[in-house]
């Protein structure tokens, strides 16, 4: 394999691993208003005790969980360990797909593999609600 292939390779599948802890943020924050019945798109993404809207450092996946030192940046309440131990494992899903099948295959088992974590922990809280 070539430098310039291994460079592309490695670049798409850190693009990939990133992709998916966002969707493990956005799992997230699917899992905290759907069984209150509120919007997935607004208000915007903001702390639950001060209502700080979230600023871009707050929104990295993990790295803003650990920048922040598990806490909201103005009232300092902390924020659970469950949010960024999700989008960590929707990048691992990802990274071990992709080490294990390759780009092509590994995206797709990747991409499953982040739904399965949304539905287990989005869609399995809401049948138990009944909704």
């Amino acid at each position: 394999m070539s430098s310039e292939v291994a460079i592309i390779s490695a670049s798409l599948t850190a693009y990939l691993v990133l992709v998916a802890m966002l969707v493990g943020s956005f799992i997230n924050l699917a899992a905290d208003r759907l069984p209150r019945g509120e919007s997935l798109i607004r208000p915007r993404s903001h702390c639950r005790s001060c209502g700080r809207v979230l600023d871009i450092t707050d929104l990295i996946p993990v790295a803003g969980y650990v920048l922040r030192r598990g806490r909201c940046a103005t009232c300092g309440v902390a924020i659970g360990a469950g949010s960024p131990l999700l989008e960590a494992a929707c990048g691992v899903a990802m990274l071990g797909s992709l080490v294990f099948l390759g780009l092509g295959w590994g995206a797709v088992a990747g991409a499953a593999a982040a739904a399965f974590i949304g539905l287990a922990r989005v869609g399995l809280p809401l049948v138990r609600a009944g909704r």
